[in-house]
């Protein structure tokens, strides 16, 4: 007896859609895995060329008539930050089990809405977190969780572009995806380094967000695009945190989307008290007989994240097994973003329950 083809659809067909989503779903199409049934978007033009690349069978403005026309296996939400919650709560309701991308939605409330719906609907609810899935991310995972880095106390979770604000959607404005960096990019380096750490529960935060010169119009910004013109512009250009979790951990948080640093950096450091790792260069680092050691991988499976969490969220659903990134700890990470933005605002520590 053939395998039931699990049946797709995409709500959301713009950049990250086209770069990273409807390849890989046309892939596990190819392999007889999944069909591709239905593409949404509010452009009909993206809608329209997402159809015609990617051979879906039906194409929508509107997300809730395609639900209501079809039965969907799994949707993938890839829209803008404040479209996350409703658009994966209806798909839930729907039937069908749920990939979403980051962040989760906008806000811890929005969070907790979309684990209910999966909870109450009996569905698989995952955020596409893909820095788990690479494989640099695999391997310092398991030597974490050998015990080889002994007690870890706390981490460092750094992505920093020099000039880097995004050129395309609306990430730039509060009202559509919240904040600017911190909820785009910090929330990648959080969950690695979160996860990495093994998901301690954190209990308090404090930050300052900034906002120094995104906004002008005669900014360079390289090969992002142009800058926003103030009305447009009203998230943060950078960010900087300090976590508490249960057990004494702490986090250092800093990311930017422009800062007038030497050049773009990004890596993830955890510091055990019988050794660390970073994940840029991935490399551990110890000692033994007396003597400092630092160890690389000299070789990594060629695996890009993206491709590979769709193919496990995929293998989970047909397997049923539980999904790598739980939404209980992308909750986590959202409360994370909520405090570092509450207490840039109040200017204290804000306590994470």
């Amino acid at each position: 007896m053939a395998k039931k083809k699990l049946r797709v659809g995409i709500i959301g067909c713009g950049g990250i859609a086209n770069a990273c989503h409807l390849n890989n779903w046309k892939e596990l199409e190819g392999e007889g895995r999944v069909e591709l049934i239905g593409v949404c978007d509010i452009v009909k033009e993206r809608a329209e060329q997402a159809m015609a690349k990617f051979g879906a069978r039906k194409m929508y403005l509107d997300y809730h008539k395609m639900l209501g026309d079809d039965q969907y296996d799994v949707i993938d939400v890839c829209t803008q930050n404040r479209v996350h919650c409703p658009a994966a709560v209806a798909a839930l309701k729907a039937g069908a089990n749920v990939l979403v991308e980051k962040p989760m939605a906008m806000n811890a409330r929005e969070c907790e809405a979309m684990i209910a719906a999966a909870k109450s609907a009996r569905r698989t609810l995952m955020v596409a977190q893909h820095m788990r899935f690479e494989a640099y991310s695999e391997k310092l995972k398991a030597v974490v969780e050998s015990g080889e880095l002994g007690r870890i106390y706390t981490a460092n979770a750094r992505c920093l572009r020099r000039r880097g604000i995004p050129g395309w959607g609306k990430f730039h404005i509060r009202k559509e995806s919240l904040g600017g960096p911190l909820i785009d990019i910090g929330v990648h380096v959080m969950d690695l380094c979160v996860w990495l750490m093994g998901c301690p529960k954190p209990i308090a935060a404090s930050g300052k967000v900034y906002r120094m010169f995104g906004d002008r119009p005669d900014l360079c910004n390289a090969a992002w695009g142009k800058g926003y013109p103030d009305k447009e512009f009203d998230v943060e250009d950078y960010a900087v945190g300090l976590v508490r979790f249960e057990k004494g951990i702490t986090m250092v948080v800093e990311v930017s989307w422009a800062a007038n640093i030497p050049a773009e950096t990004e890596c993830v450091s955890l510091l055990g008290d019988k050794g660390g790792i970073t994940t840029h260069p991935p490399g551990v680092y110890g000692y033994e007989h007396n003597a400092l050691t630092s160890r690389k991988f000299d070789w990594l499976p060629a695996q890009e994240g993206h491709r590979m969490e769709i193919r496990h969220f995929t293998e989970c659903l047909e397997k049923n097994l539980p999904v790598r990134v739980q939404p209980a700890e992308s909750l986590r990470i959202q409360k994370i973003i909520d405090a570092i933005y509450e207490s840039s605002a109040r200017n204290r520590e804000i306590a994470i329950k």
